[in-house]
């Protein structure tokens, strides 16, 4: 069994596969993060705003992401309606400048509250031991 954060990824490409087999055509709009998802809070789900003294960072911090705004995925993804060129391809939506790794984002708003924050990095192993951990308490009991 494929690791549990790889699932998502497996279920987009499964779903691909079979709207390429089956001949609908398509427009595939790939563009990583949605900024009103994951910067409001520093990719802390628990917090309603940025956090203000700690903070975890999920691996070493230096992996980069493109995070977009919603509004101009709507946007984009509207223009390739019409326009043939995109037919059955995949678009990247790629803006350079709106690519950072989790530890320049944190440094940004350390900047903006003239404040360090203490990091706590979690490591990949600790975050797939922590969801192996959630599936095995949500786990319906075989009868």
């Amino acid at each position: 069994m494929p690791d549990p954060a790889a699932n998502l990824y497996i279920n987009k490409a499964h779903i691909r596969d079979v709207i390429r087999v089956e001949g609908i055509p398509y427009t595939f709009v790939s563009c990583n993060y949605f900024v009103g998802i994951l910067l409001p809070q520093l990719a802390q789900p628990e917090l309603e705003a940025p956090p203000r003294d700690n903070i975890l960072i999920f691996g070493d911090g230096n992996k980069k992401a493109v995070f977009v705004k919603e509004e101009d995925v709507a946007s984009f993804t509207i223009k390739t309606v019409d326009d043939l060129r995109t037919l059955n391809k995949v678009m990247y939506m790629r803006p350079p400048g709106n690519t950072y790794s989790m530890n320049e984002l944190v440094a940004l708003w350390e900047e903006r509250i003239g404040k360090n924050l203490k990091k706590f990095y979690v490591s990949e192993e600790q975050v797939l031991q922590c969801i192996r951990g959630m599936e095995e308490k949500h786990a319906l009991p075989a009868n």
